[in-house]
């Protein structure tokens, strides 16, 4: 099943280049911004300084496309609201693998579109952008950023499974993009939030799908700190995958498809 669907998305790679150029504009832009901001202000933002920033805003680039899961609109508007759903309830396997398998394609495509973006720039700007170097950070990165990547697939499970109880499921879609760009790192990084901003946003899960990695793969975390980073990012797993199995099998009871 993940070959098939890697050759779909294989056959669509025009289209999620499209995407992800869409998704490339916003952290040049903002690596701009920051970067006329630091050299006004040198000693304004505490340790983030032109290379720290410039490799945050690419890195970010990566995240944005690998990490950042988009399965909730075809499950709420092709499964719930067309009745697709009705089709994989007769199937033997699981619903949760069978999503996986078809989103993890595009995030590896994409992603790589981002590691080709973050290699022309570290070839043009070497001496500026720079990540993890010790072999055991790299390690402990590479695991923060897979459970980043599950943590993000299950959030996004249960916000499309959500549909089975809302009229209205792209209001809600909208208002956790928002909250994503904000707590998760798109606009700037958490540690430049003001306290009060940084305490909710360690409290909130988008965090640990985004901005965590980032940083990690970055070398901006000490082993300790990336050993406590993973435990965190443990606990939210098991919590949403609870949460989704709940959703799952109280939701599956409310669905009803009348056809085409």
């Amino acid at each position: 099943m993940l070959l098939i669907h890697f050759e779909d998305a294989i056959a669509e790679r025009a289209q999620s280049f499209v995407w992800f150029l869409i998704a490339l504009i916003n952290p040049l832009m903002l690596l701009l911004f920051w970067r006329g901001a630091i050299l006004e202000k040198p000693d304004a933002y505490g340790q983030w300084n032109i290379p720290s920033i410039m490799s945050y805003y690419l890195l970010l680039i990566i995240a944005g496309a690998f990490l950042q899961v988009h399965i909730e609109e075809k499950i709420a508007y092709t499964d719930i609201q067309q009745g697709s759903l009705s089709n994989y309830l007769t199937k033997p396997f699981s619903y949760l693998l069978w999503n996986f398998f078809i989103e993890l394609p595009y995030r590896v495509l994409q992603g790589s579109f981002g590691v080709v973006v973050f290699l022309i720039f570290f070839v043009l700007f070497g001496n500026i952008v720079s990540i993890a170097n010790d072999p055991m950070t790299l390690l402990l990165a590479s695991i923060v950023i897979i459970l980043g990547y599950l943590i993000s697939f299950f959030f996004k499970m249960i916000l499309g499974l959500s549909a089975l109880w809302t009229t209205d499921f792209s209001g809600l879609v909208q208002l956790t993009e928002v909250i994503l760009l904000i707590f998760g790192g798109f606009i700037m990084p958490i540690h430049i939030f003001p306290f009060v901003l940084q305490r909710i946003s360690f409290a909130l899960p988008f965090a640990y799908m985004f901005y965590f990695p980032i940083i990690a793969i970055a070398g901006r975390l000490a082993t300790p700190e990336l050993f406590r980073l993973i435990a965190v990012q443990l606990v939210w797993l098991v919590g949403l995958w609870v949460v989704y199995g709940l959703v799952w099998k109280r939701g599956v009871r409310l669905f009803t498809a009348v056809g085409q």
